[in-house]
């Protein structure tokens, strides 16, 4: 047998404590609880995925998504990952319904793959960016708790807040002004989550300019299915209006970008796996549009891979893969690459995504 062909796979929890809940308008995480997927070939090489589960956003299911999982690793035992762009072409099909099982299977695939080669995701994507530095989230919460992490995280030196809002308007206003003060000259983004209606939104975005705040991206601010609250947004406001739960898939990303509804998308492997990923990428550069590179809650594993990804495409205009540092304990090891103050070093990647889970606990 080669050593390179596909000859056992796990799919097992993965969980960790965060150190603060992660709470945005449509729902809050205490922890995370993912799913981790291993592949194995005969030469004794690893590749490593991880779906994020995210079912107030998704609607998908642990217990679903391990079993999608398992269903992966039969399908895939026996076939030679040389041929792993066959195989992750195979899994679109078979896991559709799925995506973040979908984005897990080809994620341990091209981490094998990579590792087969001795190059980095990074490299294998093209290495155009060797370095991207990550915003940090501001979750729902009161305005001193906002302060207190903001600054903290500034000392740090986190340099761009993305504030979630939606769930008071007037809270968010007290919560974004205890941002600009901890962290002045900073930049900021704003994520709702689908929490406003369209004229809502604008008159919220015009008094925080009264207020002096003006945002660099205006993320989902209506809900999936309201198309045209996102070109209204997208005609009136200063700021990139940013897809992010209206595009679920590449259709919708099309549709959006034929109607010019959007200025700006932002692409999640967990929404879209790899192939339709980068489609997408393609799409929006063609086009003109912004992007942003975003993730569920994910840990180092999975961010990693998504800065891979963005860091060797380039022409990403936000990056919001931050999630690690919401995390106490992943069990994930050599993610040294990821400085502490929220920069990617991905040319220090040897090979593979660069992140591997350690002895299980």
């Amino acid at each position: 047998m080669k050593d390179s062909v596909i000859s056992k796979f796990s799919a097992r929890e993965l969980d960790a404590e965060l150190f603060t809940p992660f709470t945005i308008s449509s729902g809050s995480h205490r922890s995370l609880e993912n799913v981790l997927f291993t592949l194995g070939t005969a030469g004794g090489e690893k590749g490593c995925g991880e779906a994020a589960i995210a079912t107030h956003i998704t609607g998908e299911t642990r217990a679903r998504t391990v079993k999608s999982l398992l269903r992966a690793g039969e399908l895939l035992t026996g076939r030679d990952a040389a041929d792993y762009l066959g195989a992750m072409c195979l899994l679109e099909e078979e896991l559709d319904g799925n995506r973040a099982a979908l984005a897990a299977a080809q994620m341990a695939l091209l981490d094998l793959a990579a590792r087969l080669q001795g190059v980095s995701l990074w490299k294998l994507y093209g290495g155009v960016t060797a370095r991207l530095k990550t915003d940090i989230t501001v979750v729902i919460g009161g305005a001193a708790a906002a302060y207190d992490f903001t600054l903290k995280m500034r000392r740090r030196g986190f340099r761009i807040f993305k504030v979630k809002t939606g769930s008071d308007m007037d809270e968010d206003f007290r919560r974004l002004e205890a941002v600009g003060k901890a962290a002045p000259g900073c930049a900021v983004y704003l994520d709702a989550n689908c929490a406003y209606g369209a004229r809502e939104a604008e008159r919220f975005i015009r008094e925080l300019a009264r207020r002096g705040i003006r945002p660099e991206v205006l993320e989902q601010p209506v809900p999936k299915d309201d198309i045209e609250g996102l070109a209204y947004l997208s005609r009136r406001l200063p700021m990139p209006v940013c897809a992010d739960e209206s595009a679920y898939s590449l259709d919708d990303v099309f549709n959006l970008i034929r109607k010019r509804t959007v200025t700006a998308v932002n692409i999640k492997l967990t929404k879209l796996g790899f192939l339709r990923a980068r489609e997408v990428w393609a799409l929006a550069r063609a086009s003109g549009i912004k992007l942003m590179m975003g993730e569920m809650l994910e840990s180092e594993l999975a961010s990693a891979a998504a800065a891979g990804f963005a860091g060797g495409l380039g022409g990403m205009d936000f990056i919001d893969l931050d999630t690690p540092f919401f995390i106490k304990d992943s069990g994930m090891r050599g993610a040294s690459f990821l400085s502490k103050n929220g920069v990617y070093f991905l040319d220090r990647v040897k090979a593979g995504i660069g992140v591997a889970p350690g002895a299980r606990k």
